[in-house]
């Protein structure tokens, strides 16, 4: 696979997910290929590989029959999401401690400066997968790096519906970043495996306490 048609690709598996995770698309909306290339304005053979990522992530089912249609996600969906990321997470921060770079290190300094100031929830979300990304991104090629990766993706509109409901996990989660590159910078794998862990478990908590079903879905329109 060329670099180029890649990329073409990953745009469409991105905006795709994009539109079922804000709503764009609902439970058991149809996606048809044809439709989907003319969208886009590509062929349908990236379409057809997106379409297989949004499978891989849960988002739709791909049947012979009925085709490829919306699953969404419900609330147990994103708590199974976190429930993975706890789990996998923390030992891939552990794996890349040893292996960062010191510009990726600056960059994700950067970041956190920039997530510090930020003051739109849909903002600071994209900006914390990069910053997650960037302090892993060392151990990228790894199965374990594209599974966390995946699931950084997905989660994060939630992660800005929770900071628009409850504000104030932004500043808990700006403080907790903090600690986090401070253990980078310590180069203490044990600790970073740690924080992380216990970052995530508190988003966890944060999500639970804000997300239902009636906003699932519905915030992002």
């Amino acid at each position: 696979m060329s670099k180029a048609f890649k990329t073409i690709e990953q745009q469409v598996l991105s905006q795709l997910r994009n539109d079922i995770l804000r709503g764009n698309y609902r439970p058991g909306d149809k996606l048809r290929q044809d439709d989907v290339a003319r969208r886009f304005e590509v062929s349908t053979t990236p379409v057809r590989e997106a379409f297989r990522g949004l499978r891989s992530e849960g988002l739709v089912t791909i049947d012979a029959n009925k085709g490829v249609v919306v699953k969404g996600l419900s609330v147990q969906d994103v708590a199974e999401i976190y429930e993975l990321r706890i789990v996998l997470e923390p030992l891939l921060a552990r794996k890349s401690v040893a292996s960062i770079r010191p510009d990726a290190l600056e960059a994700a300094t950067a970041l956190h400066e920039q997530m510090c100031r930020a003051d739109d929830p849909h903002a600071w979300a994209a900006l914390n997968c990069d910053f997650h990304d960037h302090l892993m991104r060392s151990e990228q090629g790894s199965r374990l790096y594209e599974m966390v990766r995946n699931l950084l993706l997905v989660a994060a509109p939630y992660v800005s519906l929770s900071i628009y409901l409850l504000p104030q996990i932004q500043l808990t989660d700006n403080e907790e970043h903090a600690q986090i590159l401070q253990g980078y910078r310590q180069r203490d794998a044990a600790l970073v495996e740690q924080i992380v862990r216990q970052h995530l478990q508190q988003t966890l908590e944060a999500i639970q306490d804000s997300v239902n079903e009636e906003t699932l879905g519905s915030a992002f329109r």
